[in-house]
């Protein structure tokens, strides 16, 4: 026999999206729709999974607006009425330690059990299909528990221990660690005698087997910023005697992309050919950053090009590295007795002159910006 464990981290539902300007709210409620989608196939007819564990950040804030607390608790009662107990641990943004904590207010069904020991401690025994399986949680306090693996040792016989946990794993390359972060080792890991530790903080899959023992993260359902890119997964994880396997299904509404277009490498030299290259990444479901970088031979303007091709993505953020290197044209515009030429000589002093790195650059770039504000068509005759 088995049993199935969906398991959820970092949902941060909430979450506002300032930088998506008009698209800000509807980006917010892609993240809600992945939780209730979570939520729907919890509890399809098929019986996909048997109990449900939230390793922290369920909410983006200690404090959410009223309405999403009230969806989280239609989403436990969902679940808990289709017979799925559902373990919460509290994480660093929805810690419980605040006075407005929404913790203290949120109405918990019977069968929802929220973590509040400060540190890592046993919680309900559950029976599924006559196999055992004992809980463990922790409230993400990090004064409290500095490491919450550290003094950890299973408390008695079961067939499956599963602890669901808000902390961060020391060796990631990706994370700087701090002490708030409540970290763990591959050691502590291994020690624990657990067949699953359910984590949350990193905001990316990963999965790390040590002894007897896999710790997963699951990552976002939906990436909230670049960094958090490509697929999201929904995340199941079957314990059996056999050892513990893992499902994951792709799970996002949107996508989170960064792409690097290299002028010497993709050998643009138009701005027909960047636009063609940068148009090669959109779609409606599409969140896309595009790094340019390299020799550019032509001048253009980052944001007017933005706005152009904005309509063909969700949000499109274009980050301009390139750098003129047409010295022929250059000096053709310096030679010329008109207001462009008169601005191509005083930056190009500027640049020649500058004091610094980063007056050469900040030179350098207004000098580019210039140049493509006198070849924009609304100052056509």
């Amino acid at each position: 026999m088995s049993v199935r464990v969906l398991h959820l981290a970092d949902l941060h539902l909430g979450a506002s999206f300032s930088s998506l300007g008009d698209r800000a709210e509807e980006r917010t409620r892609d993240l809600l729709g992945a939780f209730q989608r979570a939520v729907d196939f919890a509890v399809s007819p098929e019986k996909p999974v048997d109990m449900v564990a939230i390793a922290g950040d369920l909410f983006d804030t200690h404090d959410p607006a009223d309405g999403i607390a009230f969806e989280v608790e239609s989403a436990l009662e969902r679940m808990t009425r289709a017979g799925l107990p559902v373990l919460l641990s509290p994480g660093t943004h929805d810690a419980c330690g605040y006075r407005r904590s929404v913790y203290r207010r949120l109405r918990l069904p019977e069968g929802a059990h929220l973590f509040l020991a400060p540190t890592l401690a046993p919680g309900p025994r559950h029976t599924i299909r006559g196999e055992t399986v004992q809980t463990y949680g922790v409230s993400f306090e990090a004064a409290a528990c500095a490491r919450p693996l550290g003094e950890f040792r299973r408390s008695s016989n079961a067939d499956f221990h599963l602890a669901v946990v808000h902390a961060a794993l020391q060796d990631s390359p990706t994370w700087k660690i701090r002490a708030q972060d409540m970290p763990i080792t591959r050691a502590e890991i291994g020690a624990s005698g657990l067949h699953y530790l359910a984590l949350g903080h990193f905001h990316n899959f990963a999965e790390v087997r040590e002894g007897s023992t896999l710790a997963v993260y699951p990552g976002t359902l939906e990436g909230r910023k670049f960094g958090e890119n490509g697929a999201r997964y929904l995340v199941v994880a079957t314990l059996s005697r056999e050892g513990t396997t893992l499902e994951r299904t792709p799970w996002n509404a949107r996508t989170v992309t960064e792409a690097v277009v290299d002028f010497q490498i993709a050998e643009i030299r138009e701005e027909r050919q960047l636009e063609e290259r940068i148009a090669a990444f959109s779609g409606d479901r599409e969140i896309v950053r595009v790094r340019m970088e390299g020799p550019a031979e032509f001048v253009f303007d980052p944001e007017r090009l933005r706005t152009r091709l904005q309509p063909r993505f969700f949000h499109l953020e274009l980050d301009d590295r390139t750098y003129l290197v047409n010295a022929k044209l250059l000096d053709r515009y310096r030679e010329e007795a008109t207001v462009r030429g008169v601005f191509v000589r005083r930056m190009l002093e500027r640049v020649e002159k500058a004091s610094s790195q980063d007056a050469k650059e900040t030179a350098t770039l207004a000098l580019r910006m210039g140049l493509a504000e006198f070849q924009n068509p609304r100052h056509a005759p």
